[in-house]
């Protein structure tokens, strides 16, 4: 939902998900076909990570730079869930130049939303391997928070989807642009096109907060109660109910 928000504003290029730092840095739960991928192949040149990945890094922003101008656009965005984990390969190949942005959300929606979702190449298949992944993909985006406040900011999801204008002015403030009505006017527009993430929105006529607290009709008592011991340390600090 927010890729498109942002693809729909008049400045801001964010085109589907496309899995560069999953896929080169070999981030898929169970891929039995990872030591013949680019990632682990390359490393028989002697380099170091960091070098290869900021070459290929650097192809990606400049194809981003031109898809942007293609579409008229003057910045671009990328929307990946892994993202999080990688912060600080962006970090280092944007020369700290990066705006991040973190979507938090109750964890057990979002639970029940990779049990509906299906990916299972994507995805951990176990309950507490989803938790483990939900905990430890929010962790990493947390710290970087921290550690830049002012270059980051933290969005609930809760919040954008039962507030949307108020939440999506204090996110282009954050990044220095003017909230466009064509953000939410555009939501289901053919111009974002389509992606991974892309069918359950798809599903929805608008902002929809029919996934709000989903987990009470989705979870049993006993999934609820076997995560929450891994989910308590990052998420009760942010306030939701686990």
């Amino acid at each position: 939902m927010l890729r498109r928000l942002l693809n729909g504003h008049p400045a801001i290029f964010c085109p589907p998900e496309i899995k560069f730092y999953k896929d080169l840095l070999g981030q898929f739960p169970s891929d039995p076909l990872a030591h013949g991928r680019l990632g682990s192949s390359i490393r028989a040149l002697g380099l170091p990570t960091e070098i290869w990945l900021d070459e290929f890094g650097g192809a990606l922003c400049r194809c981003y730079e031109i898809a942007a101008r293609i579409a008229g656009k003057r910045r671009w965005a990328d929307k990946n869930p892994e993202n999080a984990l990688n912060v600080g390969h962006w970090d280092r190949l944007l020369g700290g130049r990066m705006a991040f942005i973190l979507v938090v959300r109750n964890p057990l929606d979002v639970i029940a939303s990779m049990a509906e979702i299906g990916m299972n190449k994507v995805i951990p298949l176990d309950l507490a391997g989803r938790a483990a992944h939900v905990r430890d993909y929010t962790a990493s985006g947390l710290s970087f928070l921290d550690a830049h406040p002012a270059r980051s900011l933290m969005v609930r999801y809760e919040r954008l989807v039962t507030d949307s204008r108020a939440a999506l002015n204090e996110l282009m403030s954050f990044l220095g642009e003017e909230y466009d009505e064509a953000m939410i006017g555009n939501l289901h527009a053919d111009l974002h096109g389509g992606g991974l993430e892309d069918p359950k929105i798809s599903s929805h006529s608008g902002i929809s907060t029919g996934s709000i607290s989903r987990w009470r009709r989705d979870l049993s008592p006993e999934q609820v109660l076997a995560v929450r011991p891994l989910l308590a340390s990052v998420f009760q600090p942010l306030a939701y109910e686990i």
